[in-house]
């Protein structure tokens, strides 16, 4: 058991094959913990062909329910998610003398039958009955329910499911390695797009502290480094961000993942400007992914490898060979069961890419077309990193206030050196004035309404604030430019630019 709560379930199935089970329960005990660790590598014929082996000899109710809970979730990872559902709907017909961590952990394998096939409000409630007292089993609900707000693109609380995790695990008896890397992946995917410093202040702490021996964590530390690189790239730490996609790509389970972090390398010296190494790597993204055998990679990673090694090939100018790529992408076929793919960030990521080849191609106006679609679709499930890129570029573009507004609501949440503050002053010359930036998107609201020559009752009314609260704004931002009163507030705005008589 040793290996397997350290997630090293190769070396868990390595140990069980040089056990020679005594007796009927010795064998059954054995055979069931194969039959997990064969899971969690993926291999679900295995599982089933372990667990029938030994169908008949289970010695106990709990043993029993266990084997056909283990049969249930292996016929749905492999693919057959109603033949799994009906299985595990018996045995949970079967399981009311059972012990509750049982019982418990077939709801957790009847939630992931609907989860698969995206009956979400039916997996909920499947969760529902997963006993708050089941230890791990209870933190493997919250992650389910984690991934259920990912799948309605609710990645606010998806964020905070795994949160949620984490801290469940820390009161766990045992320490489940595999669980802690997973959700910290979870939370390492979101908090990086969603800007939120407080999740990734969390992210780095476990990711220091996991221990990342064994080849099942290898993809979930992979993922974890690219998002890493991420954060450290808008923010201007370029070393940082290189490093963090080599580490990516030096411990990708696969081909595909490594190409995933080469993209990532690209787009470090795209944001960099580093023209002449951006285009050359590009180049080499080409070529390696035509080289790449599709069999070799994981087909969950297929739609973003496409969409990825797409973006850099356009903004690298070839756009006939973009173009190729997203034709791929559009003739691959459904995605595979648990894949979030074809959900909106998906559909968001492909008109940012459509963009990015028009606006190469100087067709601005469709250009503006997709990077609007794709902005909506950033801003509205608050993937809040795409969305500013993609806001930069906008507002450059067609210079729309709302973009403004973003784009400095957005940049409040980077480091102060980060290269995307430069690019939204030159977007919006107010941004260059550092009284101005200091005050809050309310406060800004209230100075341009100032400035318009609004009183306070005209204010409140527009702000739906009462008048007092204006009164104290008006205070605070008074006290920003130093100036005694209203007057002299519009006459320094007209001296600073902010304003126009």
């Amino acid at each position: 058991m040793r290996a397997w709560f350290a997630g090293d379930f190769e070396d868990c199935l390595a140990l069980c094959e040089r056990v020679r089970p005594d007796g009927i329960e010795m064998r059954s005990e054995i055979a069931l913990l194969r039959a997990r660790a064969l899971l969690r590598v993926a291999r679900p014929q295995e599982a089933i062909d372990v667990v029938r082996s030994v169908f008949v000899a289970h010695g106990t109710l709990d043993a029993s329910l266990t084997a056909r809970m283990l049969l249930g979730q292996a016929y749905v990872r492999l693919g057959d998610a109603e033949r799994g559902l009906a299985i595990l709907e018996e045995a949970r017909g079967a399981s009311a003398a059972a012990h509750p961590t049982i019982r418990s952990e077939i709801a957790l394998g009847i939630a992931l039958a609907h989860y698969g096939v995206r009956r979400l409000d039916e997996a909920e409630r499947a969760l529902d009955e997963v006993s708050p007292d089941a230890d791990i089993v209870h933190a493997r609900a919250l992650e389910y329910r984690a991934w259920i707000a990912a799948a309605r693109s609710d990645y606010a609380q998806a964020t905070e499911h795994f949160r949620a995790v984490l801290q469940r695990l820390d009161a766990c008896r045992h320490r489940d390695r595999f669980l802690e890397a997973n959700a910290t992946f979870g939370l390492a995917a979101f908090t990086a797009e969603r800007l939120d410093r407080q999740g990734w202040l969390i992210v780095e702490h476990r990711r220091a502290r996991i221990e990342w021996s064994g080849s099942a964590l290898n993809g979930l530390q992979s993922v974890i480094a690219l998002a890493a690189s991420k954060m450290y790239d808008i923010d201007g730490r370029v070393r940082e961000a290189l490093q963090a996609a080599r580490e990516a790509e030096a411990v990708a389970p696969n081909a595909g993942y490594a190409l995933l972090a080469q993209c990532r390398r690209a787009a470090v010296f795209r944001l960099a400007g580093e023209r002449f190494a951006h285009a050359d790597a590009a180049a080499r993204l080409r070529d390696a992914l035509d080289a790449l055998d599709p069999a070799a990679w994981r087909d969950t990673a297929q739609h973003n490898l496409l969409l990825a090694v797409a973006e850099e090939v356009a903004y690298a100018g070839d756009v006939l060979s973009a173009r190729a790529l997203l034709k791929r992408y559009a003739e691959l076929p459904a995605s595979p069961l648990f894949s979030l793919s074809g959900n909106t960030i998906e559909t968001a990521l492909r008109a940012f890419v459509e963009a990015v080849i028009a606006d190469v191609e100087g067709a601005y106006g469709v250009a503006h077309r997709h990077y609007r679609d794709a902005f909506r679709l950033f801003a509205k499930v608050g993937y809040e990193r795409r969305a500013l890129l993609t806001a930069l570029r906008l507002g450059e573009l067609t210079g729309h206030a709302y973009l403004f507004e973003y784009v400095d609501h957005a940049l409040r949440k980077l480091a102060h050196g980060s290269p995307l503050r430069e690019r939204g002053r030159r977007m919006n010359p107010e941004l260059n004035d550092p009284v101005l930036t200091a005050l809050s998107l309310p406060e800004r609201s209230v100075l341009k309404l100032l400035c318009d020559g609004k009183t306070t009752r005209e204010i409140a009314s527009a702000r739906r604030r009462s008048a007092q609260t204006i009164r104290n704004t008006v205070s605070r931002i008074l006290r920003a430019f130093a100036v005694p009163d209203r007057a002299a507030l519009v006459r320094e705005c007209v001296r600073r630019g902010i304003a126009q008589l």
